[in-house]
């Protein structure tokens, strides 16, 4: 089968709507991007096209595809197309007759009501249950039910009603009937009618009224002002068949309440009717079980234009009803259908269905054991917390749907709560022993800043005796100096003084020689101050920039404390 729902992952945002709706376990498949986020994207092999999932959806994730195009295409190139028209088209294109017209000038050759192929599915039924007795059957017109029975109901095909569709049972009564030898397109308003028509043969082009009108617009096309009709004879209630109930409605038209007849619509409510079908006796059963895959029915299928208004969809099935059920319109369809008894064979209109199995994954209870701790629910109260926000009913369908692979726990609104509690406290911690290890950090740059300071003081001190000892070299040069002068005044006296000045010029030798050598220990003196001013220098540039250094960093420090408990005073509260 072809694949009908297209994704769009690009727009997906993982927000689950598209698995809520599903009716099928395994039709929808969620994963992470590496990026972390979540995409959902449909498994074709498993969907049956009930196109809840385009609606629900906001973020157009999700479109169907059909043939729309394609027949445009075959009829712009001379294409030799007939075409049959649902009921549907009556609430959907309000002057369906300007669009027949359209058709009609565009190379379409013949066009049908599918009214009469639905009055002849309502013949076929009864004759068939008259032949066959009255064994429970369920109705066929919707292909998302005849899907979800080949694909994953297979049990209930016995049940499957062998009477073709209204569609079908047009399109086989212009092949055979009003030998139309050209290719058939359905105006429909389903989009899993493109299934229905690929497994039967009988029908080219599925051209829902969706894409119709889409396509309309986008080739500002226009209609034209005369309208056009069908070309098959009048047809009787089939017009009511897109209604919900309307096969059960015609049926007890003529067989008034001699048969039971149950009826069941919309996604919500029908699938999980058939489950329940599959589990009751042959004794519980309806003689015929009247499904639809839409709430609404056919008049608001999947393949019709969105915004419609109930109200007034209802209210034109009833003015049809209404004439149908006339006085003088009743003796005409008591005669349709014994045109239909003289004219056409039972056996024509009979499907036979071949399943289309889709093997389920299976997963033990240690696997879905499995798939709770993944999803973080170990108690009784955490595993029935079932919120529905990751798109299940229930917590345990969610873990069934992790233990398959179809899902992960990051879908899980509930967990991925707790993982950022969780994270939250593990950030808190961190921040608690951050905020410890910086408190003590600041305390010993605080003691740090204490001793730099005490070593300046005590380097003050050096400096001033530094300054000190200078002076007194100084002192001691000035004192050599004149120990010196003195020395020579002497030297001269004790010359004037001839024999009797040698003692004193010894003397005055003596006094030299202690001058000379104070200057020269104090010129050393000065060098080796000099030397200690210059370490004393570097030694204070290296305290200075040391000093700097851990003021900065106990700045930063205290910065960094500040901002730890203001932002665990925020997520206290």
């Amino acid at each position: 089968m072809r694949d009908v729902i297209v994704n769009h992952l690009d727009s997906c945002v993982g927000c689950n709507r598209c698995i809520r709706v599903c009716p099928i376990e395994e039709a929808n498949v969620a994963w992470a991007e590496p990026d972390g986020k979540i995409k959902v994207r449909v498994d074709n092999t498993k969907c049956i096209v009930c196109g809840f999932c385009l609606t629900a959806c906001h973020h157009d994730s999700r479109s169907y595809q059909d043939d729309t195009e394609r027949f445009f295409s075959d009829l712009r190139i001379g294409g030799q197309i007939s075409v049959f028209a649902a009921p549907a088209i009556r609430t959907n294109f309000p002057d369906y007759g300007q669009l027949l017209s359209l058709l009609r000038q565009m190379g379409v050759r013949k066009i049908y009501d599918v009214s009469l192929g639905a009055d002849i599915c309502t013949w076929a039924h009864i004759r068939y249950i008259q032949k066959n007795g009255p064994k429970p059957i369920i109705s066929q017109p919707c292909p998302a039910i005849v899907n979800y029975i080949l694909k994953h109901r297979n049990e209930l095909i016995k049940h499957l009603s062998p009477v073709h569709s209204p569609m079908l049972c047009t399109a086989i009564f212009m092949r055979k009937y009003e030998k139309v030898g050209t290719k058939i397109a359905a105006l429909s308003p389903c989009a899993a009618k493109t299934h229905e028509f690929d497994a039967t043969g009988y029908v080219d082009y599925n051209v829902t009224f969706k894409k119709l009108q889409e396509y309309l617009k986008q080739n500002r096309i226009s209609m034209p002002m005369n309208s056009s009709g069908f070309d098959n004879y009048e047809a009787g209630l089939g017009s009511l068949y897109p209604m919900p109930g309307g096969l059960k409605e015609c049926v007890e038209h003529y067989v008034g309440k001699k048969l039971r007849i149950d009826k069941s619509e919309g996604v919500s409510v029908v699938y999980k009717a058939l489950d329940e079908y599959a589990k009751q006796p042959m004794s519980k059963l309806p003689a015929v079980f009247d499904v639809l895959n839409c709430l609404e029915g056919c008049n608001v299928g999947t393949g019709c234009g969105e915004h419609l208004d109930v109200f007034e969809v209802n209210s034109k099935m009833d003015a049809l009803r209404q004439a149908a059920i006339k006085e003088d319109n009743v003796a005409y369809m008591d005669e349709l259908f014994k045109k239909f008894d003289e004219t056409l064979q039972l056996e024509d209109f009979i499907r036979h269905y071949t399943p289309s199995t889709v093997r389920p994954i299976h997963v033990s209870q240690e696997d879905i054991n499995a798939a709770f701790v993944a999803l973080s629910k170990f108690t009784a109260d955490e595993k029935d917390f079932s919120c529905g926000a990751c798109g299940c009913d229930t917590c345990l369908e969610m873990a069934v749907k992790v233990a398959k692979g179809v899902s992960i726990p990051a879908s899980c609104p509930e967990k991925v709560q707790k993982d950022v509690a969780r994270e939250h406290a593990e950030a808190k911690g961190i921040l608690d022993n951050f905020l410890k290890s910086s408190e003590i950090v600041v305390n010993e740059t605080g003691g740090i800043n204490k001793m730099i300071k005490d070593i300046n003081e005590k380097m003050d001190e050096v400096t001033d005796a530094i300054a000190s000892y200078n002076q007194m070299i100084t002192d001691i040069e000035r004192i050599s100096e004149k120990v010196n002068i003195i020395s020579l005044n002497a030297s001269v006296e004790a010359a004037k003084a001839g024999q009797y000045g040698r003692a004193f010029d010894v003397v005055a030798k003596e006094i030299r020689s202690l001058a000379q050598s104070s200057a020269n220990s104090a010129a050393k003196t000065k060098v080796a101050s000099e030397k200690a001013n210059s370490a004393m220098d570097m030694v204070n540039k290296s305290i200075s920039k040391i000093n700097e250094k851990v003021q900065s960093s106990h700045e930063t420090i205290m910065d960094i404390s500040d901002n730890t408990k203001k932002l665990l005073h925020e997520q206290g509260r």
